[in-house]
């Protein structure tokens, strides 16, 4: 299974209206300048499992920042009304699809957080990030 492609599609199922990035550290920062907002980015896993239940499964920790831009003198009250508009549009909608997608067993537990600017000064941006779980194929 190509997670990154699941993500993807998911992603633009949920919100057509972002764009999607594959995340490589060294070089994101470039993308985001040629890069139209809204945006998701998606950040490399680094961490895996595989266990025995049933069959093989792998589980893999994914991480996607959600970012919209804000004008450059801004204050805490417009990001955090930007952040709130950011989970109702783009990650509620990206977890109830996740979750009826079947690609992935239903995860669980979804952990959220605001991010400070990354690859733009006036980007506002949370994070998600969770766990997929799905069955491995023996070859």
């Amino acid at each position: 299974m190509a997670i990154l492609s699941k993500i993807k599609e998911i992603c633009n199922s949920a919100v057509p209206e972002y764009g999607f990035e594959f995340e490589h550290s060294k070089m994101m920062n470039v993308k985001a300048d040629n890069a139209s907002f809204p945006l998701i980015f998606f950040e490399e896993y680094t961490d895996g499992k595989i266990t025995q239940q049933m069959g093989l499964k792998k589980a893999v920790m994914v991480e996607l920042s959600f970012m919209r831009l804000c004008p450059m003198h801004n204050d805490a009250a417009d990001r955090e009304m930007l952040r709130e508009q950011i989970e109702s549009e783009a990650i509620l909608p990206f977890i109830k699809k996740l979750q009826e997608s079947q690609y992935f067993e239903p995860v669980k537990e979804f952990s959220c957080m605001p991010e400070p600017p990354r690859f733009d000064a006036n980007a506002v941006s949370v994070m998600l990030r969770f766990w997929v779980t799905y069955r491995m194929c023996a070859q």
